[in-house]
């Protein structure tokens, strides 16, 4: 084989990869009464850059309750919780394991393995869940950038 039909394969290999990636996780929480599932794959972040999401969205309290003990998520600060009630969203994001993102980012020499891994985004004010998956360093630089700005763009809408 020539090296660009290597390159070929191995980004074929790896979008293969993500798409059952995010069908896996897909299929894992569909069967749920109390959350909502959608996957979309090629969701636009910027110009000519897309990655693949799963969104878990809680339908109710109990759905809530649920997707913060599964993805072991930090309870919101009474400040977060007076600023949530008077309809100010709060975020973060962090890295985790991508055939299982309730499971902590892979790590190998003592850095996170980036091909291993995912980025889990949430939203307490709409108690969303965004899993992105991403096959490049530049998505992945994308993803970080675009979920920065949702934390932004929170904190901007406080003041």
């Amino acid at each position: 084989m020539t090296i660009a039909k290597h390159i070929l394969f191995l980004t074929l290999s790896l979008l293969a990869v993500s798409a059952a990636a995010q069908t896996d996780l897909y299929k894992r929480y569909a069967s749920r009464q109390d959350i909502r599932v959608a996957s979309v794959t090629n969701f636009t972040l910027d110009t000519g850059i897309t990655a693949d999401v799963t969104l878990l969205e809680a339908i109710d309290d109990e759905g809530w309750a649920w997707l913060c003990h599964e993805f072991n998520l930090a309870s919101p600060t009474k400040e977060q919780q007076q600023q949530m009630a008077e309809g100010w969203d709060v975020a973060m994001f962090t890295q985790r394991d991508r055939q299982d993102p309730t499971k902590p980012a892979p790590i190998i020499n003592e850095q996170i393995d980036h091909n291993k891994s995912c980025y889990v985004g949430v939203s307490y004010l709409s108690r969303t869940l965004y899993i992105f998956c991403c096959s490049t360093d530049r998505q992945s630089d994308v993803v970080v950038n675009y979920l920065i700005e949702k934390m932004r763009r929170s904190v901007q809408n406080k003041e």
